[in-house]
């Protein structure tokens, strides 16, 4: 008999493990129902909220109760509840047991220290009382169930494989901590019923942010900057939900949207000179955010909300070093702070707004997700525009027919507020050409080549000219403020000289191309004589065009922005416009485009540009005067024994250049002998730079000549003939106009 029933117990043990082990190739059942569902004994629908397998469950919504999950009754060793009485002498045998976590869902009548329950005893069915010695058992059918409602959707990716692993470790670690119930407390709450005693909450709201808790601000100075930021910034990139703007949503602000929030301190303190202390605190704090940023850190749409407003200023806190003279390096931080608002707005999923979604979901959330994603949009267009990249977004772009009326908050409120959102569909529209503008005519250099000698690019520049006027009969009449309207006036400007210098450029280089290879003058001569009559040229209309419109930017800048209210205040991009547009016009003259009168006024034009950038500027290093030096060490040069002397102790005190690399002198050019055959692009900042101080273009101490890779720079003198295919393009790739 004992062997019989060894070998029955072996038997029956064996076929346990079959059936476990037939088992596993099938989906466990989910037993997870609400507290409500089960006292009423009816079926609960967890499905509805959009989020299979997690709370609240139809029958909750529908009765807008509170849907608490309770924990799974099936498998594991059972222990039999205890009498009531035996319960009452346990607790009068063991006070010191009192505290312990009350049983699920049970709430005996003579525990001491138990918190009332929502629901009578016995409601939904069985559950025993967790004791010291069952707290830690393993419930492996509730685990199940979790696991099983985690991967309830089918993953569409990676992303959402590995979001769903994630959610099943934290459901398990829940699990663990005696969160068997599955309800939503919070962990302070859980210390409560385990001890009785209910923590102190942390400090909440503006308190426990970062720079008042470390008393580098005060809660007064936060309110005057986020203020200051709402009337000065905010209208030339309405980003920052408006809600933040009202003092008594500091608290708010502070504790949700902590980047987006350190982001509006930073620029907002760029230019008080007073107290640099409190921008060089914003700025150190932003800097360590944004690294976190870039190392993975979790973060939200305020995280890219404040890297897009970072770059349409760069404030100078956040630069290690700022340079005497500009030469383009805001440019080279907004495109890596765009680049980085692009990586984590696909991350998180904010390119999927580009199309118009389910009413039925949160508008609001919908909304200003989309506004952040078009604004990356718009930013990552203008900024390669400007420094002659690669485009860093290649999906769908918001022009899928969206309108004003798909960015509710930036609708009026009332009839005198700004109606914010045709001011930004305005402004979409014109991005739109931009890019258009950049991928066809700009695209690269062999393509670009080939379309300016084959004269290919004339269809395309009429087709944009086109373009450009229908947006400004539309646009032109749009009624908003006058600093407002006015920077939608100089971007059009702008794209109005992108356009039609390209057909400058062709006419330069079919110029070059018709030159004989053994005439004797030189490309200065021959391209000053090719030029000496623009109106006989085949591309007249184009190169009067461009000039136009960099006199005609220039103007705007001068007659109608008031340099301490406005210019001050506006984004770096339409600074940088007017550099280009200088340095457009300085060598546009170079080539004789220009009768004697018309240089005189160009020249009159850049003198007020100069001053106007001076008088925006906070001080000597704001972005203002350093722009305003170059235009002047560009257009008035001085004896070269003088010219030589300052740009040295310029250049010793920015301490950028080795003291060996300074040169001696400046190249001897006067204002009328200035060869057209220069080695630097209107569009290169860093190389203008170089020129103005007198270093040779390219100049391999510089930052960008270390990384290309047929390093050969050209011969310094003019009367050098150079290989027509290789001369339209500079070292850096740019077109050499």
């Amino acid at each position: 008999m004992l062997t019989t029933a060894l070998r029955n117990g072996v038997t029956e043990k064996v076929t346990k493990r079959k059936l476990k082990a037939h088992s596993e190739h099938l989906m466990k059942r989910v037993s997870r129902a609400c507290l409500h569902c089960r006292q009423r004994k009816s079926r609960c629908d967890l499905d509805s909220s959009g989020s299979p397998g997690t709370p609240p469950c139809q029958r909750c919504l529908r009765d807008h109760r509170e849907c608490v999950l309770g924990s799974s009754n099936r498998g594991g060793r059972r222990i039999r509840k205890p009498k009531t009485t035996n319960i009452e002498m346990n607790s009068n045998s063991s006070p010191t047991k009192v505290l312990q976590l009350p049983p699920t869902g049970v709430s005996g009548p003579s525990e001491p220290h138990s918190f009332p329950q929502p629901y009578p005893p016995d409601h939904y069915g069985r559950s025993d009382p967790p004791t010291t010695s069952t707290i830690n058992i393993d419930d492996d059918d509730d685990s199940a169930s979790t696991t099983d409602s985690a991967i309830g959707s089918v993953p569409r990716n990676p992303s959402d494989a590995w979001q769903c692993l994630t959610n099943v470790a934290k459901r398990g670690s829940e699990s663990a901590n005696l969160d068997k119930t599955g309800d939503h407390y919070s962990e302070s709450k859980r210390r409560t019923r385990l001890t009785g005693v209910e923590d102190e909450d942390p400090e909440p709201g503006i308190k426990a942010y970062r720079l008042i808790k470390n008393r580098s601000l005060t809660r007064e100075t936060v309110s005057q900057l986020v203020t200051r930021y709402a009337e000065n910034f905010h209208p030339y990139l309405p980003l920052v939900p408006r809600k933040y703007f009202d003092p008594a949503a500091l608290e708010s602000f502070a504790s949700q949207e902590k980047h987006l929030l350190t982001a509006v301190l930073t620029i907002a303190s760029k230019d008080l000179v007073e107290t640099p202390q409190v921008h060089e605190v914003c700025s150190k704090y932003m800097h360590e955010l944004i690294s976190g940023i870039a190392a993975g850190t979790d973060c939200d749409v305020e995280a890219v909300e404040a890297l897009l407003i970072l770059a349409e200023w760069e404030p100078q806190g956040l630069r290690p070093k700022i340079e005497a003279v500009g030469r383009g390096e805001e440019d080279r931080a907004a495109w890596m702070h765009v680049g980085l608002a692009l990586r984590s707005g696909y991350f998180l999923g904010l390119d999927r707004t580009s199309f118009r979604s389910d009413p039925a979901n949160d508008a609001q959330v919908d909304g200003r997700k989309r506004l952040a994603w078009t604004s990356c949009y718009i930013s990552d267009r203008l900024i390669s525009v400007r420094i002659g990249r690669a485009f860093w977004s290649r999906g769908p772009g918001p022009m899928t027919g969206l309108v004003s009326k798909d960015f509710p908050s930036l609708q009026p409120l009332t009839s005198d507020d700004e109606d914010y959102a045709k001011i930004f569909q305005a402004l979409l529209d014109l991005t739109q050409l931009y890019g258009n503008v950049h991928d066809v005519l700009y695209s690269g250099m062999r393509t670009s080549s080939q379309m300016m000698l084959m004269g290919d690019y004339v269809k395309y520049v009429d087709d944009f000219r086109n373009a450009l006027d229908r947006w400004n009969r539309n646009w032109g009449t749009l009624t908003c403020s006058q600093h407002i309207k006015v920077t939608l006036q100089m971007s059009y400007e702008y794209l109005r000289l992108y356009t039609n210098a390209f057909a400058f450029q062709a006419a330069i280089s079919q110029a070059l191309t018709s030159k004989p290879k053994g005439d004797a003058p030189s490309h200065r001569e021959h391209l000053r004589a090719a030029f000496s009559n623009v109106a006989s040229m085949q591309d007249a209309r184009f190169i009067y065009a461009s000039v136009d419109a960099a006199k005609s930017y220039l103007t705007i800048l001068n007659n109608y922005v008031d340099p301490e209210k406005h210019l001050h205040f506006m984004p770096l991009r339409y600074y940088l416009y007017s550099i280009y547009a200088a340095v457009f016009l300085y060598k546009a003259r170079s080539f004789g485009v220009m009768n004697p009168p018309e240089e005189q006024a160009v020249r009159h034009l850049i003198n007020l540009t100069t001053d106007r950038l001076h008088r925006a500027s906070a001080g000597p290093d704001d972005i203002g005067s350093r722009y305003a030096r170059l235009l002047e060490l560009l257009w008035k040069p001085k004896s070269s024994s003088s010219s030589s002397s300052n740009t040295h102790e310029t250049l010793r005190k920015d301490g950028n250049i080795p003291t060996g690399t300074v040169p001696s002198r400046l190249p001897e050019q006067t204002y009328m002998q200035y060869s057209p055959m220069n080695d630097f692009s209107w569009l290169d900042l860093e190389a203008v730079g170089d020129y103005v101080s007198g270093y040779p273009i390219g100049n391999p101490n510089l930052l960008g000549m270390n990384s290309f890779p047929h390093h050969n720079p050209f011969p310094v003198t003019s009367e050098t003939i150079w290989p027509v295919q290789n001369w339209p393009v500079d070292l850096n790739g740019n077109l050499l106009f």
